[in-house]
């Protein structure tokens, strides 16, 4: 009897653990994130998700690299791996899957919906799409993203 409650009890305890180790989204993407004129990226809470250098370093709160925006207009993870898109000369930025992202007067929108916003004091214009692509919970290559980051 007492071996068959240490086991029941052990079965709760690791179906907890299993229940609370689920993959969270990473703490550097949020619902609708806008560029501020400083190059800081908030969520629509307020809350810091990270910051874009003049220089095209795409970095979250904690400084880590986690992307990069080239000067010919290559958005690639941080660490080199996996090409996420090309911004295109019209200013939009085409996705490896295809997807286009506009920004229309600080709005950015995939297919028509607005997913971001840039504040419009920011200059450097080809790093508004970066902020969908890195930032945002909606951006239709987080999943994939966020996998290159973190290899």
């Amino acid at each position: 009897m007492k071996t068959r409650s240490i086991l029941v009890l052990m079965l709760v305890i690791f179906s907890i653990v299993q229940v609370k180790s689920q993959e969270l989204p990473p703490k550097h993407r949020g619902m609708h994130p806008e560029l501020k004129a400083d190059g800081k990226v908030y969520d629509e809470n307020g809350k810091q998700l990270g910051y874009i250098t003049k220089d095209g370093k795409v970095c979250d709160v904690t400084g880590k690299v986690i992307g990069i925006i080239a000067n010919s207009g290559d958005v690639t993870t941080g660490n080199g791996k996996g090409i996420v898109g090309t911004m295109q000369k019209d200013g939009s930025f085409k996705s490896k899957k295809g997807y286009v992202v506009n920004d229309e007067d600080g709005i950015i929108k995939v297919q028509g919906k607005e997913v971001a916003k840039v504040e419009k004091g920011y200059k450097y214009k080809n790093h508004a799409c970066a902020v969908h692509c890195f930032f945002s919970t909606e951006s239709e290559d987080a999943k994939e993203i966020d996998e290159n980051i973190q290899k």
